[in-house]
């Protein structure tokens, strides 16, 4: 199996670095941080470098990379700790649809035409799909939905909300709402890592009849498909943090002086160092294992695992072995370990893959 990549991919990579390099580096990403200007930055990249459809199939105007574009494109994003709906539109909601046959929908969000986001999470689900109970109930023509969504990333700046929820014979239903439809049961809030997010309250909102795009098995197919997709996608943006925080840890401790030596020359924090090294190289081979098999769900679980473990130590460490420098605002590293937190629990924790794959293998 040959694990290089070839041309494309390798021009993706550069490009995307470069551009990221240049356009976001850590100050400009702070300052951008407190203007809220997160979507417009996106928009200027998408437009500039015209990835967004990279991992896209070239029937909806994507280039067809595939997964391995997809981790491509989010490992640049992670290790420029940039903020963007990616995964959650251009990987997890474009998936879905492409899956459900929507492909006018896919187009749209291909050409940035459309910011289309899925609601999963529940306060019961933590990555399960199959504990979805959000309720989908007929009212005249239209529908009513009832339930809470939680932390559904980008909601309040989505063009559309894709909801899956229950219909009365328990299947599950997936439907399309759009921005003025729901309204103010959006309850917007910001992630610890300053990722735009929003709790979903609804209380029998009203929909109207072509809101429901697909019923039955076909949906938790779909979804669950479209969650392999989005994870493979979430492990190679953490593997790419991951890295960051080791770098900057050996850094700072090449540079940090303590009785008169730097203390990366103590074998007791070279030792930890070397641990923090080998988890960065597990977690890449994770990002890898997920990514090539996607479809495979023991081995997106094993690699999720992987992850969440992986980044809970290396983000740990980092911070210690920075000190009380690890947590401020003026150095990356605290702002890479908090993303590590948000990513440990994104779709699922450590105890929930485990499950899984156990199931799964």
């Amino acid at each position: 199996m040959d694990l290089q990549l070839d041309d494309q991919q390798k021009l993706l990579a550069q490009s995307l670095e470069r551009f990221l390099e240049k356009r976001l580096p850590f100050e400009s990403r702070v300052k951008q941080r407190g203007e809220g200007s997160f979507l417009a930055f996106w928009k200027q990249m998408t437009d500039e470098l015209g990835f967004a459809g990279a991992g896209l199939d070239e029937d909806v105007e994507g280039f067809g990379g595939g997964a391995e574009a997809e981790m491509i494109v989010a490992g640049a994003l992670g290790k420029a700790l940039a903020v963007t709906p990616y995964v959650d539109s251009l990987v997890l909601s474009a998936s879905l649809l492409f899956d459900l046959g929507e492909y006018d929908l896919v187009r749209l969000i291909a050409g940035q035409d459309a910011l289309v986001v899925t609601a999963i999470e529940e306060e019961q689900t933590r990555g399960n799909i199959e504990h979805i109970q959000c309720v989908a109930q007929q009212a005249g023509s239209g529908w009513k939905l009832n339930g809470k969504k939680l932390a559904v990333n980008f909601a309040g700046d989505a063009d559309i909300i894709l909801i899956p929820a229950r219909l009365p014979s328990g299947e599950l239903a997936l439907f399309s709402v759009r921005q003025e439809e729901i309204g103010g049961a959006i309850k917007p809030f910001r992630l610890i890592d300053d990722t735009p997010s929003a709790d979903l309250i609804l209380d029998d909102l009203e929909i109207s009849a072509s809101a429901l795009l697909a019923r039955g098995s076909m949906v938790s197919s779909a979804l669950q498909k479209a969650v392999n997709r989005a994870l493979a996608a979430l492990c190679a943006e953490g593997a790419a943090a991951a890295q960051v925080m080791l770098d900057d840890t050996v850094s700072y401790a090449r540079d940090r002086k303590q009785f008169g030596v730097p203390i990366g020359s103590f074998q007791a924090l070279q030792h930890r160092m070397v641990d923090m090294f080998l988890k960065v190289e597990e977690l890449s081979a994770a990002s890898l294992l997920a990514t090539l098999k996607v479809d495979d769900d023991a081995a997106v679980s094993a690699a999720k695992a992987i992850l969440s473990e992986g980044l809970r130590l290396v983000g740990q460490e980092a911070i210690q072995l920075h000190g009380a420098m690890g947590l401020t605002e003026e150095l990356r590293v605290g702002h890479y370990f908090k993303r590590a937190m948000v990513l440990e629990n994104r779709l699922g924790n450590t105890d929930y893959h485990v499950s899984r794959y156990q199931q799964s293998s």
